[in-house]
């Protein structure tokens, strides 16, 4: 049975490469570059779960359009400062 992830948990970066078929490398540099938050525990790396989407977003820009680790984290930035201006501004004005 799967296991629930609710939003104060974290994931390791073993379990988010398995789900994301992506290697753990790769997940170790987007914590490098602020893709997604971590904490380290006991030598390894967790992923908060609320960066899920965002890893799932950042797979997606580094295999379609082979984005590299710091322009993910621009792109990424900029598409959630663009969501929240767009929250703010009246429905007919966007």
């Amino acid at each position: 049975m799967a296991e629930m992830i609710v939003s104060g948990d974290y994931i390791s970066i073993i379990e988010l490469s398995e789900m994301l078929c992506v290697p753990q490398t790769i997940i170790i540099e987007w914590i490098e570059h602020d893709v997604v938050s971590a904490k380290i525990q006991a030598d390894s790396y967790y992923v908060a779960a609320y960066d899920i989407a965002r890893a799932k977003s950042a797979m997606r820009l580094m295999r379609d359009l082979d984005v590299n680790s710091s322009a993910i984290s621009i792109i990424l930035s900029l598409r959630e400062k663009i969501k929240s201006l767009e929250a703010i501004l009246p429905a007919n004005l966007h």
